[in-house]
C-alpha cells in the first residue's frame, strides 16, 4: 500500500497538516512518470536529501495514542519536506542532467519560406504530446528560427513556425496555457550561413527549425547548465 493511500484511508482525521501533506504529495507525484522518477530518486543528490526519511505506517495514525501521533506528525513533516523539495527549483538544479536527459526533445524542421508542419515532424510532436500528457506538471517553451535568406520577413516566418507547432500540440489535447513561444527569428547560427547567404542548402536547412525546451518547476531546462 502506498503512503498516500494509507493517509487517505484514515478518513476520521481533521488534521490540517495531514491534509496539506496529501495535497503537496499528490502534486509532486503528478509531475513525474514512474520511469523518470525512478531515475531521479536513484540519484546521489536525491538520496542525500532524503536519507533521514522514516517508514510511514497505518499504526502511526491512532487517535488515542499520543506516542503514535507524535511519530505520525514527525513522519508527515519529513514526507512533506520531501514533497515540497520535489516541486522546488533546488530539485531541478540538483538533478539537472537527469531531467535534461529524461525530457530531451528533438527539433523539427521546415521547408524554405514555409511554416507548415512536415510529415517528418509528426513523430517528434506526437512524442512530445505523450510526454506532456504523462507529466502534467511540465510546460514547453518553443523557439523557432529561419535561415539567412528571406531576410525581410524571416522573423514573422519563424514566429509562424513556432505557432504551427503549438497549434498541433493543442489539436492533440495539450492545454494552451502549458505552451509558450519564447523567441523567434534568425538564430545565432553555428554555421557560415549567418554571414554567407550562399552557403549550402543542407546548412540552411539546419537553421529552419523549431526547438522545444521543457519548463520544470518554473525553470527552463534549456537555459541552465
Amino acid at each position: 500500500m502506498s503512503i498516500l493511500s494509507v493517509i487517505l484511508s484514515y478518513t476520521n482525521t481533521s488534521d490540517m497538516k495531514a491534509k496539506l501533506f496529501i495535497a503537496v504529495l499528490t502534486l509532486s507525484t503528478s509531475i513525474l512518470t514512474n520511469d523518470v522518477f525512478a531515475q531521479i530518486s536513484g540519484s546521489a543528490n536525491y538520496m542525500a536529501a532524503h536519507n533521514s526519511a522514516t517508514v510511514f505506517n497505518a499504526g502511526m495514525l491512532d487517535p488515542g495514542n499520543t506516542s503514535s501521533n507524535v511519530k505520525a506528525n514527525e513522519s508527515v513533516g519529513i514526507l512533506n519536506r520531501k514533497a515540497i523539495y520535489m516541486v522546488s527549483e533546488q530539485f531541478v538544479f540538483d538533478n539537472l542532467s537527469l531531467l535534461k536527459k529524461a525530457f530531451a526533445i528533438a527539433d523539427i524542421y521546415f521547408d524554405l519560406d514555409n511554416a507548415t508542419i512536415r510529415p517528418d515532424a509528426i513523430p517528434v510532436l506526437n512524442n512530445l504530446v505523450i510526454l506532456m500528457k504523462e507529466n502534467p506538471g511540465i510546460r514547453v517553451a518553443t523557439t523557432a528560427y529561419s535561415d539567412s535568406r528571406m531576410s525581410k520577413y524571416n522573423e514573422k516566418l519563424a514566429s509562424n513556425r513556432a505557432q504551427s507547432a503549438i497549434n498541433y500540440l493543442i489539436s492533440q489535447g495539450i492545454s494552451a496555457d502549458r505552451l509558450q513561444i519564447e523567441k523567434h527569428g534568425r538564430p545565432d547560427m553555428g554555421n557560415p550561413c549567418n554571414n554567407d547567404p550562399s552557403c549550402s542548402l543542407a546548412a540552411q536547412q539546419l537553421n529552419r527549425r523549431t526547438e522545444f525546451n521543457i519548463v520544470y518547476n518554473g525553470i527552463n531546462l534549456g537555459h541552465v547548465n
